[in-house]
């Protein structure tokens, strides 16, 4: 679905998945699923081409190594393919498809997929896990990971969190003569646990190869950044124009770690790798 506005784009995660942090958070991804052994590799929800630049820096035969990279946003394939497309030394396909048509999007089997902290967002995760599943070629590697699952939040950031929204709405609420409509509040999606992730996985088809859970020092930029994603605002600041919104929180964000003269905030990380069973 291309975007017929420069609102998605402005509000997009592209400035947070640049973030160096976040790079090393899906490089450890990559290294713990052995990504770049393959010859046939998805990476599946792309986005503007960071995990796709990952997985080009550890392949082992580039010219026998195709990379599909697949998302649903034109705007953000136009900025992978200007950050990638140069390249000479292998070869990437850049697929427009929303990731539930994974099935006929890509033709032929493939020896890997690599689906970065996305995978919370789809509502009928068993159906994707079975196109993934029928995608691969037996024992065929998928890599997942995520910071939106029931575990996520560290007893230490619970006090951050709260100080950070009550700082955020008293901006709202003086500054911009706004505060949030709970009736226009966003359905929470089902954030599973480690286990039930692990379980869903194996009940698919799957068989788990390593899962960890790392807590990631997330440095004020992360969080800042973050505060810009349309998802991020529309679930904290519900019916709050976006831009007030983005105002509201990286202002009450700064003011937070300032006050407590700290840099970073820990953010836990689910990394699974598994195996076609």
């Amino acid at each position: 679905m291309e975007e017929t506005s420069n609102n998605t784009e402005e509000f997009s995660f592209s400035a947070f998945s640049n973030l160096p942090f976040y790079r090393q958070v899906n490089a450890r991804l990559l290294d713990l699923a052995e990504v770049g052994r393959q010859r046939r590799i998805i990476d599946l929800g792309c986005g503007t081409g960071g995990v796709t630049k990952l997985i080009l820096e550890r392949i082992q035969s580039a010219k026998e190594t195709v990379i599909f990279a697949v998302d649903h946003s034109a705007s953000a394939l136009r900025d992978a393919v200007s950050e990638l497309g140069g390249r000479k030394d292998s070869v990437v396909r850049f697929v427009q498809s929303p990731v539930q048509n994974l099935k006929t999007a890509i033709n032929g089997d493939v020896d890997a997929v690599v689906y970065c902290n996305s995978i919370h967002y789809v509502p009928d995760k068993k159906t994707l896990l079975g196109q993934i599943r029928e995608k691969l070629s037996p024992n065929g590697i998928l890599a997942i990971n995520t910071s939106f699952f029931d575990g996520s939040h560290p007893p230490a950031s619970e006090e951050f969190f709260r100080r950070w929204l009550m700082r955020s709405l008293r901006i709202l609420k003086r500054e911009h003569g706004v505060m949030p409509d709970a009736s226009k509040k966003v359905e929470s999606r089902q954030h599973l646990t480690a286990a039930e992730y692990e379980i869903l996985l194996e009940d698919s088809g799957f068989t788990i190869v390593k899962s960890e859970v790392a807590d990631i020092d997330v440095p004020e930029s992360g969080w800042y950044h973050i505060s810009g994603f349309r998802d991020w605002i529309e679930g904290v600041l519900p019916g709050v124009p976006l831009d007030v919104g983005r105002q509201a929180l990286q202002k009450g964000l700064r003011q937070v770690f300032e006050e407590r003269q700290i840099q970073t905030i820990p953010r836990r990380w689910l990394s699974i790798s598994a195996a076609r069973a």
